[in-house]
């Protein structure tokens, strides 16, 4: 698996618009960065898996063919939010050519598509757009802790003791450290993932 980078948005973006393999791979970072956001929205309003990826698909396909012309300033607005609006007119689209079947569970209006100025429909789009973040940041952590078998046992404490909230001593156990060691090993990567979580300017706004 490759070094997960730490794009910032704005870089990110320019890249996209231009061409050859710099674009391909701006691309795949910007898919790796936003797929699962629009993904994890269109099941928290109740899509079915099935329609959810025709959705990823659909906004993807949509801002690839755009981004070449797209301008971003952030006085006129942030990403997130233009992204949410994309997301939603899509979501729209599908459920008028009976590709989706609206209305979703979330919404404010449950007669309504969702409009991406409703306020329940703001605060779901924000709530997976944090979690996605933080997601971000453990694996960007996780890949710098892969770099030898102590390194990797550290990160692996954390998870177990912080993510899977298993108790210190039977972290202990498994991975023959010391309840000490468990405890310092959360404690240095919690830090890690929060100074990553900061970095992620690709999320920022």
């Amino acid at each position: 698996m490759g070094q997960v980078q730490d794009p910032t948005r704005a870089s990110l973006l320019l890249r996209l618009k231009e061409g050859g393999p710099s674009r391909e791979v701006a691309w795949t970072e910007f898919y790796r960065a936003y797929a699962p956001v629009i993904a994890g929205f269109a099941r928290r309003m109740g899509v079915r898996q099935d329609q959810v990826d025709d959705l990823v698909q659909d906004v993807m396909k949509g801002f690839f063919s755009a981004a070449p012309e797209f301008e971003y300033s952030p006085a006129r607005g942030r990403f997130r939010g233009y992204l949410k609006t994309c997301v939603c007119h899509k979501l729209q689209a599908m459920n008028r050519a009976g590709r989706a079947r609206l209305p979703v569970k979330g919404s404010a209006d449950p007669a309504a598509l969702p409009e991406a100025e409703q306020p329940a429909v703001e605060m779901i789009w924000q709530d997976v757009w944090e979690t996605q973040k933080l997601r971000r940041a453990v694996e960007v952590v996780r890949q710098r802790y892969a770099v030898n078998e102590s390194r990797r046992r550290t990160f692996r404490a954390f998870e177990m003791h912080v993510q899977l909230d298993r108790p210190v001593d039977q972290v202990a156990r498994e991975l023959g450290m010391s309840t000490e060691s468990v405890r310092a090993a959360k404690t240095r990567v919690s830090r890690a993932v929060r100074e990553a979580f900061d970095s992620l300017e690709e999320f920022d706004d």
